[in-house]
């Protein structure tokens, strides 16, 4: 356990993999790791949960459908701009919907939230789910000191000599954990996300 996959060959992303139709296991890790954040998002945008769970099944479908012509350009989109259309999509449906059969209601929110070419709380909770997931991820490939090590200088932001004189360490052990911990969560990181915002804004978005 103490020692890092960082070095191993570079694996294919899991949005490069999940576009072959015959790989069931990457689309079923897909779901798994993306299906908490649209459910989570649609919660947080008012649904009650059985909706909640039909809106992120209709997701679903629907990337199921599209996700083999996605192209990742940094110039003309990113991932998570891409499935945050669909699931904003998916959700004003529903709340149209919604709103025309109880009569009523506020369209023209729900215009303006259609009209958004960016939704940046979006954009948080995306990144900061990529960093949760990369965590829960790269934490057994390492002895619990070298993972605690790291937790408290990058992730609590504390001085490295103060963290080196709490463990008992030498700094450059101190300075050694994190950087090999750092090079597998990056690793992670894009694995998951493949378009991911560097790891500054990953921890800062996590927080």
């Amino acid at each position: 356990m103490g020692s890092s996959p960082a070095d191993a060959p570079t694996r294919p992303s899991l949005l490069l993999r999940v576009r072959d139709a015959r790989d069931a296991a990457s689309w079923q890790a897909f779901v798994e790791v993306y299906g908490p954040l649209v459910f989570g998002h649609c919660r947080r945008r008012g649904l009650g949960h059985q909706d909640a769970e039909d809106v992120t099944q209709k997701v679903f479908a629907q990337v199921a459908q599209s996700i083999r012509s996605f192209e990742y350009d940094p110039a003309v989109g990113r991932f998570r701009h891409w499935l945050g259309t669909i699931v904003r999509n998916a959700v004003n449906r529903f709340l149209q919907q919604s709103t025309r059969s109880v009569g009523g209601g506020d369209s023209d929110q729900l215009d303006q939230l259609e009209a958004r070419g960016e939704d940046a709380e979006w954009n948080d909770e995306f990144t900061s789910h990529v960093l949760q997931e990369a965590l829960k991820r790269s934490r057994p490939h390492y002895e619990p000191d070298t993972w605690r090590a790291f937790e408290l200088i990058w992730v609590e932001n504390r001085a490295a000599a103060v963290v080196a004189e709490q463990m008992g360490r030498p700094i450059d052990w101190v300075y050694s954990a994190k950087s090999r911990v750092l090079k597998q969560l990056w690793d992670e990181v894009r694995q998951l996300a493949e378009d991911a915002p560097t790891l500054a804004a990953v921890r800062s978005a996590g927080k």
